[in-house]
């Protein structure tokens, strides 16, 4: 008995020590994304004010596809060691021929399902509101290529980070901690607390689970894809009938 447990503790000792060395190497790779992350980020805002547009998304959405494309293809470059021979011809052809079905479901959603939704009511949306809830449907333009951009950067460290020998546990809680904290900033940007706690717990769920998506299924990039869209699919849908405009004042 005691040498079991002796055991137990001797392998525990073992994953935690191997956890901590590929965190290490990790840093780099971390650092990177943070940088590229949040320079995305203030560009958008940048290209927003300088642009004096209400709703970039609404207001200019083939220009912000691009920019969230060309930052898409960025983070290829950047991260090519890390991706290795993911990024042939025949196995992007592969991607882009696994993601048309979720897309083209998406495009229906988008295209049918959201227009026959009530709009929401200027008086139960919450202060500072979030753009999806006025928005029309170009608004899902470019937030398709900006969900593409942020799969590809969770793409780069789980590989990573599987490359560095971190258990598949290890990296759920790694990228869990990651996605959820990132979606805190959303406070900084002066939006709702339930607004911001509900992106938050939903970034720290789906951050447990995409490694296991990427890691352990085929087409984890497409599965991933699908989650992360049906997320604000779900989320708009919910919302546009819980703050719908009240039937009296049609």
């Amino acid at each position: 008995m005691t040498q079991a447990i002796n055991s137990t503790r001797t392998q525990c000792a073992a994953t935690w020590a191997l956890s901590g060395r590929a965190l290490r190497a990790m840093l780099p790779t971390l650092a990177l994304v943070g940088v590229i992350w949040s320079v995305s980020s203030w560009g958008y805002y940048a290209l927003v004010n300088a642009m004096a547009l209400d709703s970039g998304y609404d207001d200019a959405p083939l220009i912000f596809a691009s920019y969230y494309l060309v930052w898409t293809g960025i983070v290829l470059l950047a991260f090519r060691p890390v991706f290795g021979g993911q990024l042939s011809r025949p196995v992007l052809s592969g991607h882009a021929i696994a993601l048309a079905p979720i897309l083209i479901a998406y495009g229906v959603f988008v295209a049918v399902a959201l227009p026959l939704l009530p709009d929401v009511s200027v008086f139960r949306a919450p202060p500072n509101p979030p753009e999806f809830m006025f928005a029309s449907a170009w608004y899902y333009m470019p937030k398709s290529v900006e969900i593409l951009f942020q799969q590809v950067l969770v793409a780069a460290m789980v590989l990573r980070a599987h490359r560095a020998r971190m258990p598949l546990w290890a990296i759920s809680i790694l990228m869990a901690v990651l996605f959820g904290g990132f979606h805190l900033t959303l406070a900084l940007e002066g939006f709702s607390p339930l607004y911001v706690a509900r992106f938050t717990v939903a970034a720290s769920m789906f951050g447990l689970v995409i490694p296991w998506l990427y890691l352990r299924t085929s087409h984890g990039f497409r599965w991933a894809y699908g989650l992360h869209w049906g997320f604000y699919a779900l989320d708009a849908t919910v919302t546009h009938l819980v703050l719908a405009v009240p039937k009296w004042a049609m």
